[in-house]
C-alpha cells in the first residue's frame, strides 16, 4: 500500500502544472539523499553481481516489491531465494538519472545496463529503464519498490 501511496503522490506532484511548480522550490532530492540512494541501489547492483544474500537482505525494504510492465510482481524473499539460480552477472552498472523526495520516499528514474555469463561462456547485455522507490527507515534507506519494462 505504501509502495501505491508513493506513486500515485509522485504522479500526482508530476501533474501538478506549473502552478504547483511555481509554489515549490523543489522537490529534487538533496545532495544526501541523492548519494544515500545511489549507493543503495550500487549495493544491490553488486549483490546480485556476487549473489550476497546478507548484503541484499540489508539493502531491500521486507516489504520490497517489484511490478513489471506484464503485471508480473516479485516480493523480498522470492527475489532472494532465486540468486542460487539466477544467471552470473559478469558486470553490472544502474545510474539513476533524476532522484525526486518527498518527506521519508525518495523515487527516482534510471537506466541499468548489466552483462550476464551464459553457460556456454558467451554473454548477452540487457539494457533497461526503470522507476525505483526508496525509503528512509530507522536512519538509513532501503530499496523499496521496483518498476520493470
Amino acid at each position: 500500500m505504501r509502495v501505491l501511496v508513493a506513486v500515485i503522490v509522485g504522479m500526482a506532484m508530476g501533474a501538478g502544472g506549473a502552478t504547483t511548480l511555481a509554489r515549490q522550490s523543489s522537490l529534487m532530492a538533496d545532495a544526501a539523499t541523492a548519494a544515500a540512494v545511489r549507493a543503495v541501489k550500487a549495493g544491490i547492483v553488486e549483490g546480485h553481481r556476487t549473489k550476497n544474500r546478507a548484503a541484499l537482505d540489508r539493502l531491500y525494504a521486507p516489504d520490497y516489491t517489484a511490478l513489471d510492465a506484464r503485471g508480473g510482481v516479485r516480493g523480498k524473499a522470492a527475489l532472494l531465494d532465486g540468486l542460487a539460480t539466477d544467471p552470473d552477472m559478469a558486470e553490472g552498472r544502474y545510474d539513476l538519472r533524476s532522484i525526486r523526495r518527498w518527506g521519508t520516499i525518495a523515487v527516482a528514474s534510471g537506466h541499468g545496463r548489466m552483462v550476464y555469463r551464459n553457460p556456454d561462456g558467451t554473454t548477452r547485455v540487457s539494457e533497461y529503464d526503470s522507476v525505483n522507490v526508496f525509503e528512509e527507515r530507522d536512519g538509513r534507506w532501503v530499496y523499496l519498490a521496483a518498476f520493470l519494462p
